[in-house]
């Protein structure tokens, strides 16, 4: 692990540094120049020719650097300047171009900000001599459109609607819009490394392409956040307006917005392990998935986020629901892949909901458990099993199965009897599974159903709840016991079963010499 950290480090540092620096003082020029005056009042087509200035100076630089120096180092920070001044163009859009006077020209400057970002990149790639194929390009191509897009779309002044609280729907599916470009690159992650073998360039695979795109990634996780900053109602920002502390920043986002975000990254992750035959990197994907529930959950609720919240449940569900089911499409993908362990994660997720319903937003809102859901989870892991000879699945199995029986039997006649049913499905469960299975558990379930044998006839014939049942049946009950003791013994020559069965056997007897005592002596 310090080792892959190690090399990243080494991967992303360049040994000259002033690439950077030029950047930041570059960036920080701007900002002192532009940063006092009022935003209507700014030039922003100048403000956009000086960036675009600078970027396509050091798009030519990292060119020249490459073609006559082969200068590999640099030419990496300078292509991941590149990317950034392309984003940041893109995030400087929210206060500047989307409140121009002329909503065309904001709409034309985040245009001409898009073909730029692009061609340039495209250039500098063809000069440097780069290969970079269109199962990276194209996805590559369709972020920076996002970025570019979203002021747009968000824009109040750019977009005019009717309603002002649409605006807090275009936020909430923006990250959902990144979900879906993010499965755009699954073709390139099934083409495996042998797709970038040739792309000109030293740098080995996943770190050319993957670095730019976790760039990508980190940038549109936090223009999520930014973009309800600016474009939706905020609360307070600070708990007492007399002091600097306790900062609120009260707005309608929450880690919820970024539920499907994460798991699309986490299905690239899945298919780079099994592309690439990766066992702990599948492992560690499969593994990662329930983390979404601690996103979806709404942990601190402000006044601003829980009208949204409250708007998102009532128009479609629950974001904790939400979770649930792509957790359960996760999974069930993984287990076409044939992931292994998918199949866990796809019961253990599909069990979430016989608590969680479309109207869950915490503890109080838990949903009544529904036992439908333990039925079917149960149903699949005895066939589970039963195929694979496990009995340690097909304990789950019984054990899932009574508790959803015990959830369904108060809605029947049976529901005064559900201590005693649940009690003889999980009994005989035991009994059957340490009588056909020969693993390491079913040895422990043969001790266990021996001690059971006669424990069960015991309380049948002393316990007080057993005395209103007519001692005559009870004997019958505990003579079917003797006879299940003995089946058992037979089959599986068990020591354990035998001596149960002596037990059994001995608690008859006595009961049965009880009852001849009460007979001759009612006689005399």
């Amino acid at each position: 692990m310090f080792t892959s950290r190690l090399s990243l480090v080494r991967w992303l540092w360049t040994h000259n540094p002033f690439y950077f620096i030029s950047a930041l003082l570059m960036l920080y020029a701007v900002r002192a120049g532009y940063g006092e005056q009022n935003i209507g009042t700014i030039n922003c087509w100048l403000m956009m020719g000086v960036l675009a200035g600078y970027t396509l100076v050091l798009s030519a630089i990292g060119v020249l650097i490459v073609r006559y120096g082969k200068v590999w180092e640099d030419a990496r920070s300078i292509l991941l300047l590149l990317l950034l001044l392309f984003l940041a163009v893109s995030v400087s859009a929210d206060d500047l171009f989307v409140k121009m006077e002329s909503s065309s020209g904001g709409a034309a400057l985040l245009g001409f900000g898009f073909l730029f970002s692009v061609a340039v990149m495209l250039l500098t790639l063809r000069g440097a001599g780069i290969r970079l194929g269109a199962a990276y390009l194209v996805p590559f191509v369709l972020f920076l459109a996002l970025f570019y897009v979203m002021p747009w779309w968000c824009s109040p002044e750019l977009n005019p609607r009717h309603e002002p609280k649409k605006v807090d729907w275009m936020l909430f599916l923006i990250p959902q819009a990144a979900a879906l470009l993010c499965l755009t690159l699954l073709p390139a992650v099934r083409l495996g490394r042998a797709y970038t073998a040739n792309n000109g360039t030293p740098w080995p695979w996943p770190w050319f392409p993957w670095t730019a795109f976790g760039m990508i990634v980190t940038a549109m996780a936090l223009r999520s956040y930014a973009l309800t900053l600016t474009f939706s109602p905020t609360g307070m920002i600070w708990v007492s307006p007399d002091s600097r502390f306790g900062i609120v920043l009260d707005t309608i986002w929450r880690p919820y917005f970024l539920v499907p975000f994460a798991l699309a990254n986490l299905v690239l992750i899945l298919e780079a392990g099994l592309v690439s035959g990766n066992a702990r990197l599948v492992r560690r994907a499969l593994l990662a998935v329930p983390g979404v529930m601690l996103m979806a959950w709404p942990w601190y609720q402000t006044g601003v986020m829980l009208d949204f919240l409250t708007r998102l449940t009532v128009t479609v569900a629950s974001p904790v629901w939400l979770a649930v089911w792509l957790m359960v499409l996760f999974y069930g993908w993984a287990l076409l892949r044939r992931a292994a362990g998918a199949e866990i994660g796809l019961l253990g997720s599909s069990l979430l909901f016989s608590v969680i319903g479309p109207q869950t937003i915490g503890l109080s809102t838990l949903a009544v458990v529904n036992p439908l859901p333990l039925l079917g989870v149960s149903v699949i892991f005895a066939v589970m099993g039963l195929r694979r000879r496990s009995s340690a699945i097909t304990m789950t199995a019984a054990l899932l199965m009574t508790l959803s029986v015990w959830f369904l039997l108060p809605s029947t006649p049976l529901a005064a009897y559900r201590m005693t049913v649940c009690y003889h499905a999980l009994f005989a469960a035991v009994l059957l599974l340490g009588l056909f299975h020969r693993d390491a558990l079913a040895q422990l379930l043969r001790h266990a159903g021996a001690i059971l044998l006669p424990l069960t006839a015991f309380v049948a014939l002393a316990a007080p709840a057993a005395v209103e049942v007519p001692l005559l049946w009870r004997l019958l009950y505990i003579a079917g016991l003797v006879g299940a003791a003995y089946v058992c013994a037979h089959i599986s020559r068990s020591r354990s079963f035998w001596t149960g069965f002596g037990g059994t056997s001995f608690l008859l007897g006595y009961g049965l010499t009880t009852v001849i005592y009460r007979e001759a002596a009612s006689h005399v």
